[in-house]
């Protein structure tokens, strides 16, 4: 009899709480307020995407002016040694 009361406590709970998370979540469309933070949220995720390209090519761009003004000094350096024996040899 217990068991019956028990098993039947729970049936009873469980159907209570399925009948509350189909009324209170469940619909078929989203509202117009979830579709404007969908919209904005979506708009936010490109604006972020684009912007990070963007920094993604300075940093190459400037990587490669880095590298260029880096061969550069080498190139300075080695003149610079060049005249250098030049002039102790005159």
């Amino acid at each position: 009899m217990k068991r019956f009361s028990t098993t039947s406590i729970r049936l009873a709970v469980f159907v209570v709480l399925l009948v509350a998370l189909v009324i209170v979540g469940c619909s078929k469309h989203p509202n117009e307020k979830q579709l404007k933070a969908l919209e904005d949220a979506k708009a936010a995720a490109l604006s972020a995407e684009q912007k990070a390209a963007d920094c993604s090519s300075e940093k190459a761009k400037l990587q490669a002016q880095l590298a260029e003004a880096k061969q550069k000094l080498e190139t300075m350096k080695q003149e610079k040694v060049d005249v250098a024996k030049r002039l102790a040899a005159w």
